[in-house]
Order: C-alpha cells, then sequence, then structure tokens
C-alpha cells in the first residue's frame, strides 16, 4: 500500500481512537483531519486533497466499504476498520485508486507497521526530491 502525500482524514473512528490514532500518524509526519460520517468526510474532500482514509466499518449514514467505493479512482488510499471483541482489524480497501479488497487484514501491529513504513517512504521521497 502506497500514499502520495501527508493528508490522512479519519472517518468516525470515535473520539478516543481518533485521538491516539491522529496523535501517532502526526509524530510520522502526517497531517490528520477528522469527519465523523461521509457527509462530513465529503465535505473535506471538496477542501483537501486527501492522501489516505481510515475508516469504520460503520458510519451513521453508510459503511466504511461504501465511502471506499465511492473514492475508487480517486488518487488515495483506504483502510476500513473492522472491529472485533478486545481489538480490531484493517481491511486493505483501495490502494491509490485502485480497489483492493481481498487483501489480507492487519492486525493494529501490523497496520501501525504499515503506517509507519508508508510514512518513510514519503520522507525518503522528499528527500531525493
Amino acid at each position: 500500500m502506497r500514499v502520495s502525500g501527508r493528508d490522512v482524514l479519519l472517518v468516525g473512528l470515535g473520539s478516543s481512537g481518533a485521538q491516539l490514532l491522529s496523535d501517532r500518524l502526526r509524530g510520522w509526519g502526517f497531517r490528520c483531519y477528522l469527519a465523523t460520517n461521509i457527509r462530513a468526510a465529503r465535505e473535506v474532500f471538496e477542501l483537501i486533497r486527501i492522501d489516505l482514509v481510515l475508516t469504520n466499518t460503520q458510519l451513521s449514514d453508510g459503511t466504511g466499504v461504501g465511502l471506499a467505493a465511492s473514492l475508487t479512482g480517486l488518487p488515495v488510499t483506504v483502510f476500513v476498520c473492522v472491529p472485533l471483541e478486545d481489538s480490531c482489524l484493517w481491511l486493505p480497501a483501495i490502494d491509490c485508486g485502485r480497489v483492493c479488497l481481498g487483501l489480507p487484514a492487519l492486525r493494529p501491529s501490523e497496520f501501525a507497521s504499515s503506517l509507519e513504513e508508508m510514512a518513510g517512504r514519503l520522507r525518503t521521497e522528499a528527500q531525493v526530491s
């Protein structure tokens, strides 16, 4: 999975989960924006070129998979968070505009490593440019 920039939109992740995740993302150099549902996410997309979307499965006005489907073809990467009893899995849904549902889900530690890796690639690409 790749991202082409540093702007991340967190959709429907709840205040405590979104805060922890956004703090970690900011530490890796990402800029974070929050939206509570699909409607609010679309408003953010009208104002900012988002590179990475992290969304909950269930949103008040639809689903994370539905949101991902609406972003197919755009230069964005999307992960959908599937809650489990005491944890979650992160499903890759869109990779730089291409549908990638069906790729293996990531456990939280794997997901964190993947995000850190994406941030590292962005830093490397910025140094080379």
